[in-house]
């Protein structure tokens, strides 16, 4: 079995105030959070969160904290060590969402595979970067990324190629959230 990572990113609100979120939020037995194995890291603005092992609800969880703290959350994951991506919301409302492998669980429909390609403009804005600093890694993972023997690169400076579960780093680092626990 590979590795199941989940990461929150909180924009706009304290450690603490994250902290009480998860704690009223931990009663729920389908997430399986244990919000005192969490890892908290201050970041400009913002929280990023290691979750507890075994945390799951992925999009549900994040849709519930992003409303009951009024502002943006986004998770970030590695889905047993296949494939990274991601969950946005702001005040409970769904705004992007990202997987590399639509296809992964079963064929996915066109309007399905369009509601999770990611959205490199409202990163940018959302987290004050340059677009054309993540759009790079908002693109589907093709056969070659998978099984190449040149791994190729988002970026000239990331650690982990297209098609590793790892590109999550380089992402959170592009929006100022580095994964470094």
């Amino acid at each position: 079995m590979g590795a199941f990572i989940n990461v929150l990113v909180v924009q706009n609100r304290s450690g603490e105030a994250v902290r009480n979120a998860l704690e009223a939020l931990g009663d729920n037995p389908a997430w399986n959070l244990i919000p005192g194995q969490c890892r908290y890291q201050e970041r400009g603005g913002g929280v990023s969160v290691l979750l507890s092992d075994m945390c799951s609800g992925y999009d549900a969880m994040t849709q519930e904290l992003s409303k009951e703290l009024a502002c943006p959350v986004m998770l970030c994951y590695i889905y047993d060590g296949d494939f990274w991506g991601y969950f946005f919301f702001d005040s409970g409302e769904h705004l992007d969402a990202f997987m590399p492998m639509p296809y992964y669980f079963e064929e996915m429909p066109e309007e399905e595979q369009q509601r999770v390609k990611g959205n490199s403009r409202l990163i940018a804005e959302r987290f004050n970067v340059k677009e054309e600093d993540v759009a790079q890694y908002l693109q589907l993972w093709t056969e070659q990324d998978l099984n190449g023997n040149e791994p190729g690169y988002a970026y000239p400076d990331d650690e982990f190629s297209i098609g590793e579960d790892w590109q999550m780093a380089d992402f959170m680092r592009a929006i100022g959230h580095p994964y470094d626990w």
